[in-house]
């Protein structure tokens, strides 16, 4: 059966090979907020990949912080909770995050994005409320003379604002590199968007299969 495309004012999917759409070179010549299939594709990968990567981050900050509470307390069994539902997490995030880059969500998809969208806006947003919050932990320091809770709580916080606030949006602000970069590494994943180019059809709200 062959595919034949509606009559559009866009360059249609079969006008260019999958790496031709996936040149970046192109990609300049269309504002960044124009809508394509493969940006749509590669915007949804990412917020996908940006909640599972701050899972798998949340998971490895649990247990580095616990491996440090026993190396500070000698506590091995009251922290081993900390390390149980860390690797947990980590475990999870991480193979959910394996399953996202083979991932292709179809079209219409589309994930919302809550946070900062770029890795410097996160950076600033972590950055701002560290700065906030290490000034009441300074002057509860100083006003009970006791360093050692207020630096262990800097620290968890630190771990915890990198895996909100760092992560994800160092993940999304890169989501249509990282998908050029990973369907050049993977063959499956190139497989799959290629068959997306000869069956793909442009829709009002998409209008064009590419670029990226």
């Amino acid at each position: 059966m062959v595919h034949v495309e509606p009559v559009s004012a866009y360059p249609p999917a079969s006008s260019r090979t999958l790496a031709q759409w996936l040149d970046p070179e192109l990609g300049k010549q269309y504002a960044p907020e124009f809508s394509t299939r493969l940006r749509e594709i590669a915007d949804a990968r990412a917020a996908a990949a940006g909640m599972w990567a701050a899972l798998l981050s949340v998971g490895i900050s649990a247990v580095l912080f616990a491996g440090v509470m026993v190396a500070v307390t000698g506590r091995t069994l009251s922290n081993m909770p900390w390390m149980i539902v860390g690797l947990v997490l980590a475990a999870v995030g991480g193979w959910f995050l394996q399953r996202v880059r083979r991932w292709v969500p179809k079209p219409g998809t589309s994930l919302s994005v809550r946070g900062p969208g770029s890795l410097r806006s996160g950076l600033w947003a972590a950055g701002g409320i560290l700065c906030v919050f290490t000034v009441f932990l300074a002057i509860g320091a100083l006003t009970s003379g006791r360093a050692l809770v207020p630096v262990l709580v800097e620290l968890g916080m630190v771990l915890l604002l990198v895996s909100v606030f760092v992560v994800p949006p160092s993940i999304v602000g890169r989501s249509r590199q990282i998908l050029r970069r990973q369907t050049q590494r993977n063959p499956r994943l190139a497989a799959t968007l290629e068959r997306e180019r000869l069956s793909w059809a442009p829709t009002r709200r998409t209008e064009m299969f590419g670029p990226l």
